[in-house]
């Protein structure tokens, strides 16, 4: 029993233990051609942040004010902590700017399909119920 609380307490220590890892891209591939992204790992430089700062990943999109097309950065970032919440300004990035962060690995990637608990019972009673009359 006492070997399973050590493994537990072990690998408890090594997740708070790394860091961060962001992709990182820059241009108008970065939208959609992942084999352009780059894995980076943050918060590595040893510089301490301020109480209200935490590291995070950045997902950058705005429109380039001098090509007119929608650019989209990735990468790290430093991020202001508010009332439980991280925000990064990012209204010097260009034109229609939004920058979502997270303080997840990896989280700045392609949006992700989500799928509701209603969704889901549906698709499950419309399997279920043929079966069950």
């Amino acid at each position: 029993m006492n070997k399973v609380v050590f493994a537990f307490v072990c690998v408890a220590i090594l997740q708070i233990a790394s860091a961060l890892e962001c992709f990182s891209c820059k241009g108008p591939t970065c939208e959609t051609e992942t084999k352009t992204w780059d894995k980076k790992t943050c918060g590595t430089s040893g510089v301490s942040l301020p109480a209200n700062a935490q590291h995070a990943c950045l997902k950058l999109s705005y429109k380039d004010r001098t090509t007119q097309k929608m650019m989209v950065e990735r990468g790290c970032t430093i991020a202001n902590l508010k009332d439980g919440k991280l925000s990064h300004n990012c209204q010097n990035a260009g034109d229609q700017p939004v920058c979502p962060v997270c303080q997840t690995d990896l989280c700045n990637s392609a949006k992700s399909i989500s799928f509701s608990f209603v969704a889901l019972c549906g698709v499950v009673l419309a399997i279920a119920a043929p079966k069950l009359m």
